[in-house]
């Protein structure tokens, strides 16, 4: 949240600002190494089978998008971690062998990016990668009835993030640049209810409705039940000598549940935990117990499907917790001439008319140098781009040039 005597909020009015509404840009184009790129890309359930052996549409399709961006710090949401799949499907079947040899996102570098998807691409190495452990089709020791539909321990909607296996939907991370494995914070097991002032929809609480199709928590979940749907995650990556913290998540999207809202709420709360993480609030804990948010001075990029837009109703956490919070700067919003065709120039995918839910945002004494979301107008199809996208997903990548100096 806004720290008005913070080196941040002072560096805020120099830092340099020139948005840049193209597709791409090439690495020399950036100039100094100081100045990476970094995107966040939701490829829709990109599975094991998809990435683990060449020859598959939709990985060839995002592939191709990201090389014609070439980002030096990339997150792919949506990403199966195949060591969290292979748990429960090694074992259940012994016709069903995950392999594990090495990572969904190694295998989506070595298969895909790696591999030039046009002619006049390059390939991408990535030297770096993370494949964070996921919530989403997790589930407790004790077996609860998270969903409410009268079954307890089942998944998807009894795990701790919904997912039909444990490790869907989770996310990738590859890196030209080096992060500090040692130092890197995550916040998986963080539980939702030591967040203070949750919007937990508790069932002894006024306004709750514990009717049949609601969902909401009781006392004995409270102590169980986990604030990241996937996970948050900080990776502190070496920009030229500088620390940049990249800040990693994808909040459950809202809807798909009753009257208590809970997923919105859920959502609201998973958003928010950043914004607290970056103003250094002392309730937050890592699953390594350490205690705190980051220090007064550092700089961080938030990356990520946020599953969250300015103007969501009724809780809004994006213009909350993004747009209007001085610990961010979004003066400057990646736009598009695909989403200004829809209505919003801002908009980073598909459904709702053209939504703006996936973000790259920085620190405000960071430089953002450039920015845009790789959608093409419907008459500039731009070397087949658009049809790349499409098969792709059905959020489009969004990128910046975010400089350190």
């Amino acid at each position: 949240m806004p720290q008005p005597s913070s080196r941040r909020s002072v560096l805020k009015a120099i830092g340099a600002t020139v948005t840049l509404s193209g597709v791409a840009g090439t690495a020399a184009a950036r100039g100094k190494p100081s100045t990476p790129r970094y995107a966040a890309f939701n490829v829709v359930n990109l599975g094991t089978e998809q990435v683990q052996t060449p020859g598959d549409d939709q990985a060839e399709a995002a592939a191709r998008v990201v090389q014609e961006v070439d980002p030096d710090v990339l997150v792919v949401n949506e990403l199966a971690n195949n060591e969290q799949e292979a748990t429960v499907e090694n074992s259940d079947d012994d016709d069903v062998n995950v392999p594990t040899d090495r990572t969904n996102i190694e295998a989506f570098v070595d298969n895909y990016l790696s591999v030039p998807q046009r002619e006049g691409l390059d390939g991408i190495e990535y030297d770096h990668t993370l494949q964070p452990e996921s919530n989403t089709g997790l589930l407790p020791d004790t077996d609860y009835d998270f969903n409410k539909d009268g079954e307890a321990g089942e998944r998807p909607g009894d795990a701790f993030g919904f997912g039909f296996y444990p490790g869907q939907y989770a996310f990738g991370i590859a890196s030209k640049i080096p992060f500090d494995e040692g130092a890197i914070r995550s916040f998986q097991e963080f539980l939702w209810a030591d967040m203070p002032d949750n919007l937990i929809p508790l069932a002894d609480d006024d306004g709750v409705d514990t009717s049949e199709g609601n969902i909401y928590l009781t006392e004995d979940e409270l102590g169980a039940f986990r604030l990241s749907s996937k996970t948050h995650i900080d990776v502190p990556f070496d920009v030229d000598g500088e620390v940049v913290h990249g800040l990693f998540s994808h909040p459950t999207p809202t809807g798909f549940d009753a009257a208590n809202n809970f997923n919105g709420r859920w959502n609201h709360d998973e958003n928010r935990f950043w914004a607290e993480y970056v103003a250094g609030e002392d309730y937050i804990y890592d699953d390594s117990g350490t205690e705190g948010g980051l220090d007064d001075d550092a700089s961080y990029v938030l990356l990520g499907d946020m599953n969250a837009g300015p103007g969501d109703e009724p809780l809004d956490p994006a213009r909350k917790f993004f747009i209007e919070n001085e610990d961010f700067n979004s003066r400057s919003r990646p736009t598009s001439p695909g989403g200004a065709q829809r209505g919003n120039p801002y908009a980073t995918a598909e459904f709702g008319g053209g939504a703006t839910v996936d973000w790259v945002l920085p620190s405000p004494d960071l430089s953002l140098r450039s920015s845009s979301v790789v959608w093409p107008s419907s008459n500039a199809n731009k070397r087949g781009l658009s049809d790349a996208a499409e098969e792709a997903s059905d959020h489009r990548l969004v990128w910046a040039d975010i400089a350190t100096k």
